[in-house]
């Protein structure tokens, strides 16, 4: 047994590695070492990751609405849309419209600018950059429904920063984004709340200038104390007369009591038409333009109204569209934020040594093999004078220069 390992090839390929066990760990070495050295000289990377989530992007297939479209699928076919019935109809937010955000060209190039990454990188252009850029960021999408973003730079700090801002940077892309009905409805309620309020501070000046005009501030208030008032004066001025009427068949027409109540007749009289026909120092407009100015005035009015109801129904419009927009629209949500690593990632100088060390071994093992194997091809009895015939004809073949030469250093 031990004769028939000697000759096989494992024996003479292990005896072959027991000879040059001494060459075989110096080349170890000096690999090691030079490894290592090469090691200390390679530039320094450091990897931050952030783990993140959009709301509603992890909920399970199988909600309410999955257990309505069982329940449905259960029914009889007329009742087969009981989940639509229902209003269980779940929409999940768009996580490939997310992914494609975050690796996006606009929010690399963005990420490039802000941390000048081109002197970095030493690229002439924006396409090599974004190309070497994209070898050092990793984003992934979890089964569980979460994005992963790492980034690779030559500082922690930086890397840090880096991921955070390029989910910063996504959040505003996708809040431009117009991604739903409900975005682009707010967008058009925007567009008409803007025109409605033109039109109501317009019809709001019309007002102002009305009442600056005529000086009726409140129309219906003031015309019942005007009449109240004329009311009044027609009332005083009948006392006036009837006392008049009385103290004139008594009494001299030259009289002072006389004169004094033909004035307070005659200053009531004067005072009712003033007030009939509109006193500017008054406050209280003439009866002969209130009809005219309470027209125009209800004209403004209707105008004016019908406007701020147009103005507080698209408000009301658009608060409502802006809650179903911030709730359909999907927006990165900070997990587990990205934080200044204390190792780095590049390079593990360990790792490379053992890993090249490694290599060097394997390699002059694999190299003592095909010693060993040509050897005992070369001198086994039955393949060896074919092999050494072959070699001797190669070797001609390829150098037949050397042959002529051997001829001529022969003696005659």
């Amino acid at each position: 047994m031990e004769k028939s390992i000697e000759n096989s090839f494992a024996g003479k390929w292990i005896r072959s590695t027991a000879m040059n066990l001494r060459r075989i760990a110096v080349l170890c070495i000096v690999v090691a070492l030079a490894s290592a050295a090469w090691a200390l000289t390679r530039k320094q990377y450091w990897t931050a990751s952030a783990i993140t989530v959009v709301p509603g992007g992890q909920q399970s297939s199988l909600g309410l609405a999955g257990i309505a479209g069982l329940a449905g699928d259960l029914l009889p076919d007329g009742l087969s849309g009981i989940g639509g019935m229902m209003g269980m109809e779940s929409s999940a937010p768009d996580m490939n419209l997310v992914f494609q955000v975050l690796t996006s060209r606009t929010v690399s190039e963005r990420i490039i600018f802000r941390h000048d990454l081109l002197a970095d990188m030493k690229v002439p252009t924006m396409d090599d950059a974004l190309l070497k850029f994209g070898e050092r960021v990793s984003v992934f999408l979890t089964p569980e429904g979460f994005f992963v973003v790492s980034m690779e730079a030559d500082s922690r700090e930086k890397a840090a920063a880096i991921v955070n801002d390029i989910i910063e940077f996504s959040n505003q892309e996708l809040s431009t984004i117009i991604t739903s009905r409900a975005r682009r409805s707010r967008i058009a309620a925007e567009e008409f709340l803007s025109a409605a309020e033109e039109s109501l501070l317009i019809a709001q000046d019309r007002m102002e200038l009305f009442r600056e005009e005529t000086g009726l501030l409140f129309p219906e208030q003031q015309g019942v104390l005007s009449i109240d008032l004329l009311g009044t004066l027609e009332t005083e001025l009948i006392l006036a007369e009837a006392e008049l009427a009385g103290v004139s068949g008594t009494i001299s027409s030259s009289s002072t009591a006389y004169l004094e109540i033909a004035r307070k007749v005659a200053f009531l009289r004067n005072t009712m038409l003033n007030k009939a026909a509109g006193d500017s120092l008054s406050y209280f407009p003439g009866l002969d333009s209130m009809p005219s100015m309470l027209k125009e005035y209800e004209n403004i009015a209707i105008n004016l109204e019908t406007r701020r109801a147009i103005y507080l129904m698209l408000r009301q419009e658009l608060e409502s569209l802006k809650l179903e927009e911030a709730k359909d629209s999907p927006t990165l949500e900070i997990l587990v934020p990205a934080v200044p690593s204390a190792l780095r990632s590049y390079p593990k100088r360990g790792k490379m040594v053992i890993m090249y060390t490694f290599v060097a071994l394997f390699l002059s093992l694999l190299w003592i093999a095909v010693i060993t194997y040509t050897k005992q091809l070369l001198d086994d009895e039955t393949t060896g004078p074919f092999w050494k015939n072959v070699l001797r004809t190669s070797k001609c073949q390829l150098f037949p220069g050397r042959k002529s030469i051997k001829r001529q250093r022969r003696p005659s």
